[in-house]
């Protein structure tokens, strides 16, 4: 079954004309199939029988049947390249067929099956062109069977009836036919038409529904850029409160320090002190101002708002994140390890409250669990294009239900300390969106760790 199936298709494809139809003109497809296969086959047929014409002595049938499959078989093989000349092939076609039924009816001895050809004329015309060319052929054959009886070709009354009464019969059948044919196009025709304009009219639709689904998601996410900026002036604050704490931190002992050098000072004065121990003091009160001053340039610096990438050191970066954040890590072991400076093109304040956030969690988890030996490891390598920072922490790490979520926003694993579950979804949006790099957390020899991946120049 499957090699005949092979056969049929091979077949069909020899017959099958090689240029591409439109969805429109798939009666003409198949009109040109028809034509190539009678082409074809009617061609061969009649260069046979043509020889046999001529080794019978019927010369002249013998020359016009060549001609004939000539004309037949030549245009098959240009008729299966272009189908631009399917009308002016089909009229010589018929002109060349009518020629032929004369010389059949004239030259070759009387045959009652001559009347087949007359017959078979309409039903290729009406196939072949249109119910107008029907109607003609019809005419014309009247005249020819009226010119046949004129000239006395040796038919009976009953047998020119019978032709007449056929061919009228195969015409009107062929007409009806026509009609039929004609009416399901003009109904296609009416059905495609209705159907474009239903498409036309959904087409529309559409265009609305998606340009207001445009003006939707621009809305949206205008919305979202405005909840995520306040969400970052919101973490801000909460980092200037950090900042505050740890000023307080930093202030503390050097404002001890001084309240004792006054005092100092004071006994100093009572007892006539000399003029080199009062100075000393009093520098040691301007080297501690001093550096009063420089931690609350630290902390400004920090703060500040930045509108423009700068280059900068990641190295010097970390250094001075945990120099800030020193009071909150007493207890914690730090460690620093550098394979390499690399400096980025970026945004340096946020970059660093990045860093103070997984700073600060990492040390609020470590004095959560009440982890005996905390450490942290802060490192900075390169790695294919880009500088990649991990921070890693020894309290256990995250729990695998928890890592999909642990950057969502408000989600949090420290309500009872307070936690917002603000910090890391922020801390993802600063270096996603606007250091275009990534985030990421794993657990790793007993402990959580994120990683900081940035383009470096």
């Amino acid at each position: 079954m499957m090699a005949l199936s092979g056969y049929k298709e091979r077949i069909k494809q020899f017959f099958m004309p090689r240029e591409c139809f439109g969805h429109e003109e798939w009666i003409l497809k198949h009109q040109i199939f028809t034509l190539l296969v009678i082409s074809f086959f009617l061609g061969i047929g009649i260069f046979l029988f043509a020889l046999y014409r001529i080794s019978q002595g019927n010369f002249v049938a013998g020359i016009a049947q060549i001609v004939f499959s000539f004309f037949l078989l030549g245009g098959f093989v240009l008729f299966r390249q272009n189908k631009r000349i399917y009308a002016g092939y089909s009229i010589i076609f018929f002109l060349l067929f009518f020629l032929y039924i004369h010389i059949v009816f004239f030259f070759v001895p009387q045959n009652h099956l001559n009347i087949l050809w007359i017959v078979s004329a309409p039903v290729l015309i009406f196939f072949f062109l249109d119910k107008k060319g029907g109607l003609l052929i019809f005419v014309l054959l009247l005249g020819f069977i009226g010119y046949l009886l004129l000239t006395g070709y040796p038919y009976s009354v009953a047998e020119y009836i019978t032709l007449f009464a056929v061919l009228a019969t195969t015409t009107l059948i062929m007409y009806a036919y026509e009609k039929v044919k004609e009416g399901e196009r003009n109904r296609l025709i009416s059905y495609n038409q209705t159907l474009q304009r239903e498409i036309d009219k959904q087409t529309e639709k559409l265009k609305l529904l998606n340009s207001d689904l445009e003006i939707r998601v621009k809305e949206e996410v205008e919305k979202r850029l405005m909840q995520e900026e306040m969400l970052l002036r919101q973490a801000r604050m909460a980092s200037m409160g950090e900042m505050i704490d740890s000023i307080a931190h930093q202030w503390r002992q050097p404002l001890m320090h001084i309240n004792a050098i006054l005092m100092n000072l004071d006994r100093g004065i009572e007892t006539d002190k000399e003029s080199d121990y009062l100075k000393e003091k009093v520098s040691e009160i301007f080297a501690l101002s001093a550096h009063m001053s420089h931690t609350i340039e630290d902390f400004r610096n920090f703060m500040k708002s930045e509108k423009e990438k700068q280059l900068f050191s990641i190295e010097e970066l970390i250094t001075d994140v945990t120099t800030l954040v020193k009071k909150s890590l007493d207890g914690i072991e730090m460690r620093i390890e550098i394979e390499e400076d690399l400096s980025i093109s970026s945004y340096r304040s946020e970059l660093s409250q990045v860093f103070i956030t997984l700073l600060s969690n990492a040390s609020e988890i470590l004095n959560l669990k009440e982890i005996e030996e905390k450490k942290i490891t802060v490192s900075l390598k390169r790695k294919e294009g880009y500088a990649v920072i991990e921070i890693c922490d020894n309290a256990g790490g995250v729990r695998a239900e928890h890592i999909e979520k642990i950057f969502d926003p408000y989600f949090t694993t420290k309500k009872q300390t307070g936690g917002t579950g603000l910090g890391l979804y922020i801390a993802k949006i600063i270096v996603e969106h606007s250091m275009e790099g990534k985030l990421l957390l794993h657990n790793q020899n007993g402990g959580a760790c994120f990683s900081v991946i940035l383009p470096l120049i």
